[in-house]
């Protein structure tokens, strides 16, 4: 295929309002098939029969998670692209993200991302628990003080190995321009997040509520701060 064509296939893969619709919302984070589903208010089987469009023209691609497959954005050149078809029709980028909530904390799968996402992550490195991946994407290993970090909260760190997802991974943030944790690893902290009542989910958007509770929490074990200012 020559480049003109390639051209051609691509702005038709875009030219769709529901296909540019669902790489808005993986801008946010990595979703599965059901999440864009309830995002997008679109049957199963219209959100995969455009989804398996964006896949073969190499702008999405998929993970298998245990038993569900999630979609991400290709890599960082995707986002700016729609970024810039935004900014082409008069639109300001931030926008596409109407709730502060949004940017501030919201759910990406299964681990924390927004403002509060990327905090704790550079929190995780500045503390010695975890060290600097080589890339985006790249692979997160403990640091000289994750041990002792994850350990006072209680988490079992060689047992979080066996799992067969990825141990622990930098997972872009598109809103932020910065990596969060994914991988078992992020997982299992949103997890407790959740069941100690630091993140309070809400019904029908990935935007969640970090709870008083949740901001003293995270800035005591892992010195997480995010300005009120910036939520």
């Amino acid at each position: 295929m020559d480049e003109n064509n390639q051209l051609f296939t691509l702005a038709q893969a875009l030219a769709d309002p529901l296909r540019l619709v669902v790489l808005q919302h993986l801008m946010e984070g990595p979703a599965t098939v059901s999440e864009l589903q309830s995002l997008t208010g679109e049957s199963q089987s219209k959100v995969s029969n455009h989804l398996a469009v964006l896949r073969e023209r190499g702008l999405v691609r998929a993970t298998r998670e245990g038993r569900q497959m999630v979609y991400t954005l290709r890599d960082a050149s995707v986002g700016q692209l729609v970024e810039s078809l935004t900014v082409v029709a008069g639109m300001v980028p931030g926008k596409l993200w109407k709730s502060p909530q949004i940017i501030a904390a919201r759910t990406c799968y299964d681990h924390l991302v927004g403002r509060y996402g990327v905090a704790l992550f550079e929190a995780l490195l500045v503390q010695g628990a975890i060290k600097e991946p080589a890339e985006m994407r790249g692979e997160v290993e403990v640091g000289p003080m994750g041990t002792e970090i994850f350990g006072r909260i209680g988490l079992d760190l060689p047992a979080l190995r066996r799992e067969r997802r990825r141990f622990a991974f930098a997972c872009p943030d598109w809103t932020e321009r910065r990596p969060h944790l994914g991988g078992t690893l992020g997982a299992t902290l949103w997890a407790m997040f959740v069941e100690r009542g630091w993140v309070v989910k809400q019904q029908g958007t990935r935007a969640i509520i970090v709870t008083d509770v949740g901001k003293q929490q995270l800035q005591a074990q892992f010195g997480v701060q995010v300005a009120e200012d910036k939520v």
